[in-house]
């Protein structure tokens, strides 16, 4: 987590050795509203295959729209409003 170009909002990257999303996100889209560091963000579920999950983070991706992990890493964090 980085600072973004607005002061609601944050470069976000998402790594592991499935995947890799980096893009904006808002700060109400964290678990903790951080300026840098770690901390959990919002995602939609789109696909759960064989222990692996396909997430769409709530934010605006540079490299990608979809993030691919594996279930494990999964975190609950609360429903999103559909718009």
């Amino acid at each position: 987590m980085r600072p973004g170009p607005f002061s609601d909002e944050r470069l976000a990257r998402i790594a592991n050795a499935e995947s890799e999303w980096v893009g904006y996100v808002e700060t109400s889209a964290l678990q903790s509203p951080i300026a840098e560091g770690r901390t959990a963000l919002k995602a939609i579920i789109l696909d759960v295959t064989g222990g692996l999950y396909l997430a769409q983070p709530v934010g605006h991706g540079v490299n990608a729209s979809t993030f691919l992990a594996t279930l494990e890493k999964v975190t609950p964090l609360g429903p999103v409003a559909a718009s």
